[in-house]
């Protein structure tokens, strides 16, 4: 009767713990710690039970749908510092219970709609230190509820998903520092209430919409909470866009301005807000006369300056602007083509700088 009794207990025991790994069983929370241990993959032999998963510091480069399936009640995730370059569409789907997402110190590129699929319970997730240049507009749709920590530093983003972001009303810290971002949408902020922290330092940006969260940099009896915002080493250009950014006074950072020449590298907040002005649009050079022949191409050309860059429209002989079309076409610098010209187009065109 031994053998039968032995093969019985076996049946009924937890599963191995993969062979380079550790297993621990505190207080009914299995957790399998699998860090610097050489992997090229995730073990397949993960207890599907365990509730935190240690996977930093290997050679992971990719993952899967089977990597993570059943592991419904796993909380935190660490895959930080591997070799990461491709996430396979659902791969952490089954993962409902995740709280903590660790991909940090990776090599991924871009983050499709399905990378992220499944976790929508997700509170942190942190991603800086990659190579992201691209992430899909509902790449975050999953979890945009609960989210409440987001880590982009580090990538090459010029941009991200603003609308995806803008609609997280949980957020807390919101780091974008050391990207390519060059322009921030307006009102991008305005409905996370409960953002404590944004780090945009060291971008491309060269000016800031204004933004209700804005305001409350440095409030002390803001509700909820005053915001902690970071905008240094960016090229600010200081003119009268930024007045109202100068208004709220911040005596103790650190920001300069990049332009116009006469504030490059002075601080930014100890510009007196009369210098921060701009200059109203002046055409300098506009086509007088055009002789074409009827069927021809016409290009009509203007420039304008001012601070900032003048937006240049052109108006045609019937008093409408005049728009992209399949025969004409208005280019931001101001020139205007039109690709076959008719009869109809004869008369006199107006370039207006605003």
């Amino acid at each position: 009767m031994a053998p039968p009794l032995l093969l019985l207990l076996l049946a009924s025991g937890a599963a191995a713990c993969p062979l380079p790994c550790v297993c621990q069983n505190l207080s009914e929370s299995l957790s399998t710690l699998c860090a610097h241990r050489g992997l090229l993959f995730v073990p397949p032999n993960v207890d599907r039970r365990t509730v935190e998963l240690r996977l930093a510091d290997n050679f992971i480069q990719a993952l899967g749908p089977p990597d993570f399936r059943n592991m419904t009640g796993l909380v935190d995730l660490t895959l930080s510092r591997n070799a990461i370059t491709r996430i396979g569409a659902r791969a952490f789907g089954d993962l409902e219970s995740l709280r903590s997402l660790h991909l940090d110190g990776n090599r991924l590129v871009e983050l499709g709609s399905g990378s992220l699929r499944g976790p929508v319970n997700l509170q942190h997730l942190i991603l800086s230190g990659n190579q992201l240049g691209r992430i899909s507009p509902g790449a975050f749709d999953d979890f945009l509820d609960s989210l409440e920590d987001l880590d982009l530093s580090y990538n090459n983003l010029r941009q991200v998903p603003w609308a995806g972001i803008g609609a997280m009303p949980a957020l807390h810290t919101l780091n974008l520092d050391h990207n390519l971002i060059d322009a921030l949408p307006p009102g991008a902020f305005a409905q996370l209430s409960q953002l404590s922290r944004l780090d945009l330092t060291s971008n491309r940006l060269a000016t800031l919409a204004p933004d209700p969260l804005f305001s409350r940099g440095r409030d002390a009896e803001a509700s909820p909470a005053p915001l902690v915002l970071s905008f240094s080493g960016n090229p600010l250009h200081c003119n009268c866009e930024l007045l109202w950014l100068r208004r709220l006074a911040r005596p103790d950072d650190l920001e300069t301005c990049a332009s116009p020449p006469g504030l490059a590298g002075r601080y930014f907040w100890a510009v007196p807000e009369g210098e921060f002005s701009c200059e109203p649009p002046l055409i300098a050079r506009h086509t007088q006369r055009l002789w074409v022949l009827e069927g021809q191409r016409a290009t009509l050309r203007c420039r304008a300056l001012g601070d900032p860059a003048p937006t240049m429209h052109w108006v045609g002989p019937d008093d409408r602007l005049v728009g992209n079309s399949s025969r004409a076409r208005a280019f931001p610098n101001g020139t205007l083509e039109i690709g076959v010209t008719g009869s109809g187009d004869a008369g006199g065109y107006t370039c207006i700088a605003t």
